[in-house]
């Protein structure tokens, strides 16, 4: 088994409270499309590949539903092609975010397909 360094077990830890943070205060809803009876994930909106400052920021992370049962949940729409994320009920609240806080990514996205 891999060991976890040091600075990633302090993310991980930091990381849970946010997670826990958003549980308290947000509805347990699929802020892409508005339900309540599929499995939810954590989703960055900027990945955390992109900017490790924001992977901890409450601001960068909403509700997705993960896909279940053949349907294509949110999570995966987010992670695809612009058309597939304008299908989101969030996509303008999701790249408000990202244009105030990554320009480049959000120009990124727009002009990737």
């Amino acid at each position: 088994m891999k060991s976890i360094s040091n600075k990633q077990r302090s993310i991980n830890k930091k990381l849970k409270r946010v997670y826990q943070k958003i549980s308290d205060e947000r509805e347990h809803c699929c802020s892409g499309c508005g339900r309540y009876d599929l499995p939810l994930s954590h989703s960055h909106l900027i990945p955390r590949s992109r900017r490790k400052d924001l992977e901890c920021e409450g601001g960068n992370i909403v509700y997705h539903c993960l896909s279940f049962d053949g349907r294509i949940g949110c999570h995966q729409l987010w992670e695809s092609n612009l058309n597939d994320k304008m299908r989101l009920l969030d996509y303008h609240k999701n790249m408000n975010y990202i244009r105030g806080a990554d320009s480049g990514y959000y120009y990124l996205l727009l002009n990737k397909d």
